[in-house]
């Protein structure tokens, strides 16, 4: 297969031009939205936000799930077909009395959203909506209170607005607990983010060194994949969970660290292919100790252990082990590392994918729109 002809590679390639121009106009054009949703929320008395979506747009919420919540505010989580069909109230008119909701939606346009817009807008206490979104002309841009623009084009499996979308979160959850558009060490986080992503892409030492070292180490054709973390992390592990069914076509599960332990190590065997993630000093711990049952009293096939963190003599030596694969990166902050973390798995699903014979980014039965409910 041409790899410079294949366009879902062109996508990845692309992100750092994608996040350098989303990041712009967030400092731009968008700022003053930002600031309105944190002052919509300050002097509107919100106490509670729910973010829905649909697949990647549903995964990226956990981002501001496990930032907001640190912080006092309260943060749920609803996949728009279940928010829609089985958790909207149907008896209480106040129901989302001191609530917004966040709705997010590529195309704006997926049938769950719309229909999700009809039952909000038709109650009587009606929440703030926030629409975030990649078309102005949309009928989520059209329905909602406010809204943020990603303003990327894309054809293939999400890849470049996942990473924007995440991005707008990250400072829109900054900007609510206001940490943002304060200091300009917080904007030059962001810019040293977005070359470190840049440099990677560019770099064909290290992309050979993900396709022809790790890989063929990992294993090229893996029928299960398991991805494990903790905290912010858990954005990267359902977002790599999905990307790994969409484009290696293979079953992959995302599952947090502490609920593995209750079941999922009963599944383990000597073919057991894990990544694990983890992007700060205090998961580092908990997940530290997980490798070493994992070396010491489990048994496994081959660990991918993606960090930020500096390991400790202890576990630089169980890191050791031929049967575990170590990639350290450089993003310290750990809601900015799932950015980095999505770009290497994007990079080894596609390879995967290529030994598979099949082209990466395409669909076989989905589609980038889903307008059917």
């Amino acid at each position: 297969m041409n790899e410079a002809n294949n366009v879902f590679l062109s996508e990845i390639y692309s992100q750092p031009d994608a996040l350098k121009s989303t990041f712009e106009h967030i400092l731009s054009e968008s700022k003053p939205q930002f600031l309105k949703v944190k002052d919509f929320i300050k002097r509107g008395g919100i106490s509670k936000l729910i973010f829905t979506g649909m697949g990647s747009s549903y995964i990226v919420s956990y981002l501001p799930y496990y930032l907001l919540n640190q912080y006092g505010i309260t943060i749920e989580i609803r996949e728009a077909g279940e928010f829609l069909f089985n958790t909207f109230p149907k008896t209480r008119q106040d129901s989302f009395k001191d609530t917004g909701i966040v709705i997010i939606s590529q195309s704006g346009e997926s049938g769950e959203i719309r229909e999700l817009l009809k039952n909000i807008n038709d109650i009587d206490v009606k929440p703030l909506t926030i629409g975030i979104t990649n078309n102005p002309d949309s009928y989520l841009a059209y329905m909602t209170e406010l809204q943020i623009f990603m303003n990327i084009e894309e054809t293939t499996v999400t890849s470049k607005t996942y990473l924007c979308t995440l991005l707008i979160l990250y400072v829109m959850s900054k900007t609510i607990i206001g940490e943002f558009f304060t200091k300009e060490e917080d904007i030059q986080e962001v810019r040293n983010l977005i070359k470190e992503i840049e440099d990677l892409l560019n770099d064909k030492q290290k992309i050979k060194y993900i396709w022809e070292k790790m890989l063929p180490k990992f294993g090229k054709k893996i029928e299960f994949l398991e991805i494990l973390a903790r905290g912010s992390s858990m954005v990267t592990a359902h977002q790599a969970a999905l990307n790994f069914k969409e484009i290696v076509r293979s079953y992959s599960e995302a599952t947090p660290i502490s609920t593995f332990r209750h079941g999922g190590i009963e599944c383990l065997n000597d073919k057991s292919k894990l990544i694990i993630l983890t992007s700060d000093d205090k998961n580092l711990k908990f997940n530290g100790e997980f490798i070493k049952k994992l070396t010491s009293d489990w048994t496994f096939g081959k660990l991918l252990h993606i960090t930020n963190q500096k390991l400790n003599d202890e576990l630089e030596k169980i890191h050791k082990n031929p049967k575990i694969i170590l990639y350290k990166h450089n993003i310290k902050d750990p809601f900015l590392a799932p950015l980095y973390e999505i770009v290497i798995l994007q990079l080894l699903f596609y390879k995967m994918a290529e030994d598979k014979g099949i082209i990466p980014g395409t669909f076989l039965y989905s589609q980038k729109i889903t307008r059917d409910l």
